[in-house]
């Protein structure tokens, strides 16, 4: 669908953002939330982190119809960022049960990509880019859609689940691909590989 822009509170300012956060909101079930749930997903959490503090910060968010009107994204409006809702006919949604041997993820519904199309021309020219996907949204065409001397941090983790509705979410193995290539920087916790990768074996992935 068309995106739909939301300008922050005090907006991300009359220069322009200076960073750009992409991603896909999810829905955690949370049975202590009158809807069943609670917004989530890396992409709400690093453009409230920057716009918290002071970076000039633009968000362009996947949200499937229940998410789209989420009290949560008010956080992001009167921390100052610029904010496109780019509706999803289906978002990722996730059952986090923890146990005394970690989290254990079921996911409810793996969502759909996030369309190229949602990117701002005017925003194309930024310097500092954030791809957060949650669910593996973003896709390796979204590479190209950085400039080549801006600088990209990717959060890996978001590429490296297997979803399938109804079902655990497992490991996906690292890979190369254009969007990791790409990145400047990348974050990942121990969790999200199998035991024993070295990070020999992921800096592989990655430009020198």
């Amino acid at each position: 669908g068309r995106p739909d822009t939301d300008v922050g509170v005090s907006g991300a300012g009359p220069g322009g953002p200076e960073v750009v956060v992409v991603g896909s909101a999810c829905r955690d079930i949370a049975s202590d939330d009158p809807r069943g749930w609670r917004l989530g997903g890396s992409v709400t959490y690093a453009a409230l982190a920057t716009a918290r503090l002071g970076v000039r910060t633009a968000a362009i968010i996947g949200l499937d119809p229940p998410a789209f009107e989420a009290h949560e994204l008010e956080l992001l409006r009167r921390a100052g960022a610029d904010v496109v809702r780019v509706p999803l006919q289906r978002g990722p949604v996730f059952l986090n049960v923890d146990t005394p041997g970690g989290r254990v993820q079921t996911c409810v519904d793996p969502g759909h990509p996030l369309p190229l199309g949602a990117l701002p021309g005017a925003w194309r020219g930024v310097r500092a880019w954030v791809l957060a996907p949650v669910a593996g949204e973003l896709d390796d065409a979204w590479a190209d859609q950085i400039p080549a001397d801006a600088y990209l941090a990717l959060g890996w983790q978001g590429l490296l689940r297997t979803l399938r509705a109804g079902a655990l979410v497992t490991r996906r193995a690292p890979a190369p691909g254009r969007l990791v290539r790409r990145a400047d920087l990348v974050s990942l916790s121990e969790h999200d590989v199998e035991p024993g990768t070295s990070l020999e074996d992921l800096a592989a992935c990655l430009h020198p």
